[in-house]
């Protein structure tokens, strides 16, 4: 990563798109309104671990529908002009969203896995932008050191409802699925 990049200065999504086409291993971006979100820590073994076991329960449901089911390397456009995302776990089931290395842009579940120097993010700045996208239905934050989830969920007149979920024989419904945390952590 080049030492003239900051997360202060103001970028164009222009330069945002070159910056991250010339990525170098381990280097990742997101963009929001003209900043540039570093994302360089390395997640600890909770996370990663949370994080492959929602995707694995996400993909043993969505794939036999022909849905995708990505993980944190596959962009999200929230909006092409203002906001670039890399969420940890992404379904889509979207007919445009199956172009290989487009950005997506019709999610039906998002899921974000906490880490200390995303927290504030996840759980303020990004429950506002991704409650922006239409074909959003749910949109879970999830703590990967203890059983913590919170889950925003869509009804079919648009309307959000917030849950939390705490106790490892909880069962988060999400439609036509369900995430037995037992399994989520591996319990």
């Amino acid at each position: 990563m080049g030492d003239a990049l900051t997360q202060n200065q103001r970028y164009s999504v222009a330069a945002y798109e070159a910056l991250a086409a010339h990525a170098g291993e381990g280097e990742r971006y997101e963009y929001a309104d003209g900043q540039l979100v570093i994302k360089d820590e390395y997640t600890s073994d909770e996370h990663n671990l949370v994080l492959l076991n929602i995707y694995r329960l996400l993909h043993a449901h969505f794939g036999q529908r022909g849905c995708k089911v990505f993980t944190e390397n596959v962009r999200l456009a929230i909006d092409e002009h203002t906001q670039f995302r890399l969420p940890d776990v992404m379904v889509t089931c979207s007919e445009r969203d199956k172009t290989p290395g487009e950005s997506k842009r019709d999610p039906l579940l998002l899921v974000e896995v906490l880490s200390p120097s995303s927290a504030f993010v996840d759980l303020v700045d990004k429950v506002k932008a991704y409650k922006t996208i239409h074909s959003l239905r749910a949109y879970l934050i999830v703590k990967p050191d203890k059983v913590w989830v919170r889950a925003y969920g869509r009804d079919g007149a648009g309307t959000w409802t917030e849950r939390e979920y705490e106790s490892a024989s909880d069962v988060l419904s999400l439609g036509e699925v369900s995430l037995p945390l037992r399994e989520v952590y591996a319990l």
